[in-house]
């Protein structure tokens, strides 16, 4: 599997989508299936399944990064 960082930040303390950071990772074919199937069953972006898995995996997620950015209020 192949990661690749792309590293760019801005200064802040409050958590935007200015400060995510891009994340682009390979993945085999049926993890990437797998993934599209639960985020059309749960209604959520693969983003956000991913998220929450790196969670509980024990990964240093803010709880308000978990969030559809889609979803205007």
């Amino acid at each position: 599997m192949k990661v690749c960082f792309i590293y760019f930040m801005k200064n802040g303390g409050v958590l935007s989508d200015a400060d995510d950071e891009h994340l682009q990772i390979q993945v085999p074919s049926v993890t990437k299936r797998d993934l599209g199937q639960r985020a059309l069953d749960t209604r959520e972006p693969i983003r956000m399944i991913v998220l929450r898995a790196l969670q509980a995996y024990g990964v240093n997620v803010p709880t308000e990064a978990i969030s559809d950015r889609r979803k205007r209020s």
